[in-house]
């Protein structure tokens, strides 16, 4: 791949043929050209360089380092990112170019700062990738890089690299094992710590745990139960038994925006305005307690209750995505428990495998 290519001079208008002056874009535009034909730029002469210019009206001048620089850096650009060691022969092409370009060494050194760093993020996103040949300690070494050099890059390329992937996680609500190891595996190749803000984290870990739900063998847990012979408990955890009622309360948008009729004889003194009244279904928090599901049942004790249903008298359960799962029985009834929100979904998940296993 070659830094230039080849650009179409601009016409010269009729002002211009009338009085002899000549677009001086053209000169760089011819600079660059010759630059674009060359097989090697260590082979380009002096000679050409000022004859591509010269055809132009052009010289070099304190007015036109721009110019300069930004030919230079199209190729250290270039050179940053292909070179394989420091002794690379690319770096034989920067240094004959900033030779032609009469580049003074602090606009040299200023392009090579910019064509690093440039050059680091496409070698470390190639190293995501598996298309970058060097590791990242080989890659320090060629840019002079110490660990702390490039650590903030190498963080931002794993941090956008991680987002792409996490909509995908976030959308399946799911972390695997696999997906952890592979971004383990990234931080390794780029030498940064597997880290990641708070949020992050923790819906890492419901994922994982929704994860772990549907894929892990069903525990044996150690309870202090009266289990029946052959029964074991597969999960437990704190929980609210709820009930659906019907609720009736003021509507209290009347309040606000009935309107009066007042004349002189009106008296409101300690006298009550009666509201209509309303009703509505509202799900609504009895008591807490402790949620077991075994290989038979669900229990529910609490300070006041007790209760059990055999899984097989359990026709199915609902879930509202959020922390309440709802059972419904042969019987007709719905017994509705809320529990923690990182435990609702394992909860369903696992009511889900163990009734399968009937």
């Amino acid at each position: 791949m070659k830094p230039y290519s080849p650009q179409e001079l601009e016409a010269c208008g009729f002002l211009s043929k009338m009085f002899g002056s000549k677009p001086a874009e053209n000169g760089w535009k011819e600079l660059n050209n010759l630059l674009a034909a060359a097989n090697d730029i260590t082979s380009v002469s002096e000679n050409d360089v000022r004859g591509a210019l010269k055809k132009w009206g052009v010289k070099f001048s304190e007015e036109n380092l721009q110019q300069r620089s930004g030919l230079y850096r199209k190729l250290a650009d270039l050179v940053y990112t292909d070179a394989q060691s420091a002794d690379d022969p690319l770096f034989a092409r920067t240094e004959r170019l900033a030779q032609l370009l009469e580049l003074p060494p602090h606009l040299i050194k200023l392009a090579d700062k910019g064509a690093k760093t440039a050059a680091y993020f496409i070698r470390c996103r190639k190293l995501l990738s598996g298309e970058e040949k060097l590791d990242i300690n080989a890659i320090n070494e060629l840019f002079g890089y110490d660990y702390e050099d490039g650590l903030s890059i190498r963080k931002q390329v794993f941090q956008a690299h991680f987002n792409l992937l996490f909509e995908d996680i976030s959308k399946e609500a799911r972390y695997s094992p696999e997906q952890e190891a592979a971004f383990r595996a990234d931080c390794a190749a780029l030498d940064i710590p597997y880290e990641f803000k708070n949020n992050i984290v923790n819906a890492l870990h419901k994922y994982r745990d929704l994860w772990n739900a549907e894929h892990q063998k069903l525990g044996d847990i150690k309870v202090d139960l009266p289990l029946e012979k052959g029964e074991a408990c597969r999960a437990y955890v704190n929980c609210g038994l709820c009930q659906n009622k019907v609720i009736e309360k003021e509507d209290n948008y009347f309040e606000l925006t009935r309107k009066f009729s007042i004349d002189e004889t009106v008296n409101f003194k300690g006298e009550k305005l009666e509201h209509p009244k309303i009703k509505e279904e509202a799900t609504v928090l009895l008591e807490l307690g402790h949620f077991f599901l075994t290989s038979k049942r669900i229990i529910y004790i609490s300070q006041k209750n007790a209760f059990d249903v055999k899984l097989q008298d359990i026709t199915k359960a609902e879930f509202d995505n959020i922390n309440m799962v709802t059972f419904f029985t042969k019987e007709g009834k719905e017994l509705l428990f809320k529990f923690p929100d990182e435990a609702a979904g394992v909860m369903y998940i696992l009511f889900g495998r163990v009734q399968k296993e009937l």
